[in-house]
């Protein structure tokens, strides 16, 4: 395992921006909310990941990212209690609101997990465009950095944010065709130099295929699923890269 204690400093640069963006969210009036809330939130969530490329050369960015549990385990708490203040503070919604409910729970999770297959699929693909290469080389460091970075950061943190705050939004100003596009599109923006470009961009191209499916799920079964089919991809990406 290793630590960088510099790492911390990420927390110091982002943490007054987050709580700066959010009291100002929480000042909105009722008329402002929608396409003001996406256009301010996206730049935040973007904001907040460009960080990571900036403190890369201590943790890595996917998808190669540094052993640092300590970094990742903090992230982990800071992106839930953001996601989670936020919701339920600044959004005023509950979680069944934006989409987790326990209705129907087997089929959810069943649903996600299928919705892996055509992601798995272009792994092929992804592998020899973008350069990546596989290791099969399972430490326990990897495992918990699956779990806190795919289960959690991606399944909890990134689902409340983006299909249940973002996509909920898109849904009261736009159909559902244009909700599943442009919630995709937000997402895919917020990575923009995150990931790299090698291969004639085919990690975008994957990640706004994930990003419909997604957005697809959430309109027709719920959250659950979301959470599933986002951490499940993630967290096999951690392990065997």
């Amino acid at each position: 395992m290793i630590f960088s204690p510099v790492n911390l400093l990420y927390f110091v640069i982002v943490a007054p921006v987050v709580l700066i963006v959010t009291y100002f969210m929480s000042r909105l009036d009722e008329d402002q909310k929608h396409l003001t809330i996406i256009c301010i939130l996206g730049a935040l969530l973007f904001f907040v990941r460009i960080m990571l490329v900036v403190f890369s050369p201590t943790i890595g960015v996917m998808p190669y990212i540094f052993p640092d549990v300590i970094f990742y385990t903090i992230l982990m708490f800071f992106g839930v209690a953001f996601s989670t203040f936020y919701l339920l503070k600044v959004e005023k919604k509950t979680f069944a609101e934006i989409g987790f409910k326990k209705d129907g729970m087997a089929k959810n999770i069943l649903v996600g997990l299928l919705a892996l297959l055509p992601l798995i699929a272009m792994f092929p693909l992804l592998l020899i465009l973008a350069g990546i290469q596989i290791s099969l080389l399972i430490t326990w460091e990897k495992i918990v950095l699956g779990i806190v970075f795919g289960l959690i950061l991606g399944g909890y943190y990134e689902e409340v944010m983006f299909r249940g705050i973002i996509q909920n939004h898109f849904m009261a100003i736009t159909d559902e065709k244009n909700t599943v596009l442009f919630t995709a599109l937000v997402f895919v923006a917020t990575h923009i130099g995150y990931l790299p470009f090698s291969g004639f961009g085919i990690m975008y191209l994957f990640l706004f295929v994930m990003a419909l499916e997604l957005s697809y799920l959430r309109l027709k079964f719920n959250q659950i699923s979301c959470a599933i089919l986002h951490g499940g991809i993630v967290f096999i990406l951690v392990l065997f890269i």
